[in-house]
């Protein structure tokens, strides 16, 4: 019995270290301003199929600092992050789809 516990222990300790070197990652700021602000006037629905580059998310974000979202400069800069980053253009974008594999 005492062996099948130093096993449990071994792993156990072993499951420590690898934890240790591989922290959960950590919550996106940018996810959270979103979801916080962006939300307040609509739903993030409206972003699922969205795919602007960075620019065209800078001035969307603009237009809504524009029409009263209460956004710093520092939270601009982590949304614009985040939009740029999980809503940009897909590596499938339109200037790859419909070529030919030779």
């Amino acid at each position: 019995m005492s062996g099948v516990n130093l096993l449990l222990g071994a792993a156990v300790f072993a499951a420590s270290l690898l934890a240790a070197d591989n922290p959960p990652p950590r919550p996106d700021p940018g996810k959270k301003l979103v979801s916080e602000i962006c939300s307040f006037c609509h739903g993030l629905a409206k972003l699922k199929g969205q795919s602007y580059t960075r620019e065209q998310w800078s001035d969307v974000i603009k237009g809504m600092v524009s029409e009263g979202a209460p956004v710093t400069d520092e939270e601009f800069s982590l949304i614009l992050d985040y939009l740029a980053k999980n809503f940009g253009p897909s590596e499938q974008g339109p200037s790859k789809q419909g070529k030919e594999e030779k």
